[in-house]
């Protein structure tokens, strides 16, 4: 397109909404002159005009700083993740190695809370099993708060649950608890794993990892009620 003096924008009938519209609505015709883009690039910033090309750099350093925390972000959620595998690799490790009850508890308590970077870390098995007519007091507090419906239970502990934390109950704010099904008829059972930090478990977390670990824990249960030790 030919160069046109600016006095041909004050000509009677020339309409300038019109142009505007036009370019609104094909904003192809400039983006895709090179010519244009050229000439209004080359123009220097003064008063109320805007270079093209201030325009595309800002523009371009606001995308790539975006950019830049997408990925950090990224990265930080991949390591915490991967920290997060390895405690409970940890933890599975020590389960796996218990000998009885006893021993499992002892492990769970100690080693395993540590791994968990946790304050607690309990088990408590209820005397009923899922087909029991008659809960205890146990079973009956498992099917309230993790019902087979919906197994973890991932948050801010809302009433102080002294039943399963006792006396550490009133010190305790965030806890995960994941339901346990073990041996052949299926007896119930809570692995209960609680902070004193109200962030160190919360709903977004996800409770993958700690129902993974809940199933090791089932395999462990069921090898001690078949030697009869539980």
């Amino acid at each position: 397109m030919a160069y046109q003096d600016a006095t041909l924008f004050a000509e009677p009938g020339f309409d300038l909404d019109l142009v505007r519209d036009f370019l609104m609505q094909n904003p192809g015709f400039i983006r895709n002159d090179a010519e244009l883009l050229t000439c209004i690039a080359s123009e220097p910033s003064s008063g109320n005009v805007i270079a093209i090309g201030d325009l595309a750099r800002e523009r371009m350093l606001r995308e790539t700083r975006s950019a830049r925390s997408r990925f950090s972000a990224i990265v930080e959620t991949a390591r915490a993740n991967y920290e997060a595998q390895i405690r409970v690799q940890e933890a599975i490790l020590a389960v796996l190695d218990s000998h009885d009850p006893d021993d499992l508890n002892e492990r769970l308590t100690g080693h395993v809370a540590f791994a968990l970077a946790s304050d607690v870390c309990i088990l408590a098995v209820s005397d009923s099993d899922i087909n029991s007519q008659a809960l205890d007091k146990a079973g009956s507090a498992i099917e309230r708060l993790v019902p087979a419906s919906q197994p973890t239970l991932l948050g801010p502990i809302e009433h102080t649950r002294t039943w399963l934390y006792g006396d550490q109950a009133a010190h305790l704010r965030s806890e995960v608890l994941a339901r346990l099904e073990f041996g052949p008829n299926r007896r119930l059972a809570v692995l209960a794993i609680a902070s004193r930090d109200i962030d160190a478990f919360r709903p977004e977390h996800g409770g993958e990892l700690v129902m993974f670990f809940a199933r090791v824990l089932e395999r462990v249960l069921s090898r001690f009620a078949s030697s009869g030790l539980l």
